[in-house]
């Protein structure tokens, strides 16, 4: 049964590759992604899903089965998100996410804030890795890693230790009070909150 995926979409091009291609189950893309910038190179991946706008359905590389996903009330990459979900897939690796037009990158995290809860979303591009927390969360290897936490909604009551500015029982507004390029000063922070929707940058 497949648990994870490696899913690469049509923003930025990762400078550096996942080594490690074998801890997935499945690598996929978006037909932009493949396009633009997979298909140049080694990564071959087993599904290209999309709305075919980038590719032909008669790729010939008998290694990619190409799914053809037509709904234009959806991005590819939600697509490609319900596609590899209804396989089974519930943790996920993102690549290409951000970079180049600005509105699909809040596109894409506006997505993401519809699935977090039922998707395990972790998103990488060339200077940060970020995600979706569910309350309570400790991460760790972060010491001396800027750091930032965005609320996409209003975040009550949030407490942070770990890093140089501590979150004391705040509320965290986009249109009041972020806390951004903060820095981690141990190497495990801790995240708990009350409500809301927020999103963790952590530097490479």
């Amino acid at each position: 049964m497949y648990k994870s995926a490696l899913l690469f979409v049509n923003g930025e091009p990762p400078r550096q590759f996942p080594e490690q291609l074998d801890k997935y189950d499945v690598i996929a893309c978006t037909d932009g992604a493949y396009s633009n910038y997979l298909n140049r190179t080694p990564i071959i991946p087993q599904f290209i899903i999309g709305d075919l706008d980038s590719i032909s359905e008669q790729e010939s590389n008998p290694q990619i089965q190409i799914i053809h996903t037509p709904d234009q009330n959806r991005t590819d990459f939600e697509k490609a998100l319900i596609y590899l979900a209804n396989l089974g897939i519930k943790q996920f690796d993102i690549y290409g996410a951000t970079g180049r037009a600005s509105d699909h990158f809040l596109g894409n995290l506006s997505v993401a804030l519809r699935y977090y809860r039922d998707l395990d979303l972790t998103f990488y591009d060339n200077y940060c890795r970020f995600f979706f927390v569910i309350p309570p969360l400790t991460i760790d290897n972060v010491k001396d890693k800027i750091i930032s936490f965005i609320p996409l909604t209003r975040v009550d009551k949030i407490n942070v230790t770990g890093v140089e500015y501590p979150l004391i029982n705040a509320d965290l507004t986009l249109n009041g009070l972020v806390s951004l390029r903060n820095k981690a000063n141990q190497d495990l922070i801790t995240i708990n909150f009350s409500h809301g929707d927020l999103v963790v940058f952590i530097a490479l």
